[in-house]
């Protein structure tokens, strides 16, 4: 794996470790569930795109990805 997939990935981790402790605190304070929804939405929208660009990249570069 190329460096800009681990960077993907710490992204995609950090985002959702994120989105799970504002979902818990905002469940414990009594928030608002559209926000909630919100916030999950934005977390699958991230995996969403994360799992097109991985599918877009060209074949052949990933060989050669893999080849390194």
């Amino acid at each position: 794996m190329s460096k800009r997939d681990y960077i993907m990935f710490a992204a995609l981790a950090v985002l959702a470790v994120a989105a799970i402790i504002s979902v818990g605190v905002l469940t414990v304070i009594g928030g608002s569930e559209y926000i909630k929804f919100g916030i999950v939405m934005v977390l699958f929208v991230a995996i969403l795109v994360g799992a097109y660009l991985y599918v877009v990249t060209p074949q052949k570069q990933r060989e050669e990805r893999d080849s390194e």
